[in-house]
């Protein structure tokens, strides 16, 4: 069984656009949820020519064997800009991926004591 949620969310007087998209996936093995999230952020620049950073990124990964969860986490942010006729803009931008995965039966493999026959 498949969900899907959709959002989108933005507010013209500030200059923001939000869009989240969540999932569930449910099948034998696993229940899995994702999070997809876009936001952005415009405002009014001075400056024409402007040195931009390179985007950060970050990328988090855990597994919790007591409870079975899975979890993963990659996160980009950083800005560009964008001319609109005389008007220098600038776009600040930060996309999230959450992905979280409960297994219902994970064996992880046992380590073997002792001396290798082979």
């Amino acid at each position: 069984m498949k969900e899907i949620l959709h959002k989108r969310r933005r507010d013209l007087g500030r200059g923001t656009k939000l869009i989240t998209i969540n999932s569930r996936i449910e099948d034998k093995e696993s229940r899995t949820r994702v999070r997809k999230s876009f936001l952005y952020h415009v405002t009014r620049s001075e400056e024409a020519k402007v040195a931009v950073n390179a985007p950060e990124i970050f990328i988090r990964k855990s597994f919790d064997t007591l409870n079975k969860i899975e979890k993963f986490c990659f996160q980009i942010k950083g800005s560009f800009f964008t001319t609109n006729g005389e008007v220098v803009a600038r776009v600040y931008f930060h996309h999230c991926l959450n992905v979280q995965v409960s297994w219902k039966d994970f064996n992880l493999p046992q380590k073997v004591s002792g001396t290798d026959p082979a």
